[in-house]
């Protein structure tokens, strides 16, 4: 019987073990992780083993439609459809996401730590300036 018991015992701390392991495991992302709302942007920042900023671009006007932003990151520009996320270093990043007939968004002095992995979701509403010769 005390054989059976102490089997018990083991199986018990086993499975206590795995439910804290599993609870660890799903909390650790989510208690890390901050958001910063503006008015036509938001910031999301989760903990991740690289550092990384994801921008996602969308019209405003139109649904929520997706576009291929014009991204500029500290004086480097990209137009690319395929670079959304960028691998960088633990440093102070200043972002301006814009398109064509579009209002930018510019995000000054974003701060990146090690471990970092933040999400920029943007919503480009239409300027009112024509475009001319």
């Amino acid at each position: 019987m005390k054989d059976m018991l102490k089997a018990m015992r083991k199986v018990l701390n086993v499975h206590s073990f795995i439910y804290l392991f599993i609870y660890l495991f799903i909390t650790g992302c989510y208690t890390n992780r901050i958001k910063v709302t503006q008015n036509n942007y938001s910031i999301k920042k989760f903990k991740s083993s690289d550092n990384w900023i994801t921008i996602n671009a969308y019209d405003n006007e139109i649904s929520y439609g997706t576009l291929i932003p014009i991204i500029k990151i500290n004086k480097l520009y990209f137009l690319n459809e395929g670079i959304k996320t960028f691998n960088v270093e633990d440093s102070n990043y200043n972002i301006q996401i814009s398109h064509f007939g579009k209002i930018p968004i510019n995000i000054k002095n974003l701060v990146v730590k090690k471990g970092d992995s933040i999400v920029i979701n943007a919503y480009l509403k239409d300027d009112p300036t024509p475009i001319s010769d």
